[in-house]
């Protein structure tokens, strides 16, 4: 029997659902990107984009905060962090941000090094690969706020400022603002830069 190659390709994302699991063995994030590939349980032997890799370093997290909980206290170096925000609107009260203030905290972390970039929506012509981002790439663990039930694509980055945090991937393994289980609440652009820069 062959080998099947998508479990130690970097592009692999398992499926996490234990009745898709049953079915599907997960997806491919790069063969019909931006979105996903599913593939069968049965997996891929054969694969033009395979790319056999370790899997992007995780963030760590500082004491007392749990794998559900934002944000490192060393970011790794493929670290890479983008703040979408809009200079045209004002944050809406439902997930509050003072993009001012993720800005500096921006700042802050580009001088410790780690890879940050500002966007200002109000500039941005076409928000949707964004947007599916943020809804597509974390994991069901790492929920955001954005969503059918949640802020929409209208609201992403005007009256919903978002954080974005990648590791070394094209989609977010974070994003924020999101629900936190462990905290049992609404963890925001802010507490997540600052839990970063610590």
């Amino acid at each position: 029997m062959a080998e099947i190659l998508c479990p130690s390709c970097q592009h692999f994302a398992p499926a996490l659902d234990p009745n898709i699991a049953r079915a599907f063995l997960g997806a491919c994030k790069k063969k019909e990107a931006p979105f996903l590939l599913i593939l069968p349980k049965e997996g891929v032997t054969e694969c033009p984009v395979y790319l056999k890799a370790a899997k992007p370093a995780q963030v760590t997290h500082p004491a007392g905060a749990g794998p559900g909980s934002a944000a490192t206290a060393a970011a790794p170096a493929e670290t890479r962090v983008v703040f979408f925000y809009s200079s045209a609107a004002t944050p809406g009260e439902q997930f509050p941000c003072d993009p001012k203030q993720a800005l500096s905290l921006l700042g802050q972390l580009r001088a410790k090094g780690v890879q940050c970039e500002a966007r200002d929506v109000a500039k941005q012509k076409d928000l949707f690969p964004d947007y599916h981002k943020a809804v597509t790439g974390p994991s069901a663990q790492k929920r955001p706020v954005f969503g059918a039930k949640g802020a929409l694509e209208e609201d992403f980055g005007r009256r919903v400022p978002a954080l974005m945090i990648f590791e070394g991937d094209r989609y977010p393994t974070e994003v924020f603002p999101r629900m936190d289980r462990e905290l049992n609440r609404v963890l925001g652009v802010e507490e997540a830069l600052g839990r970063l820069l610590k």
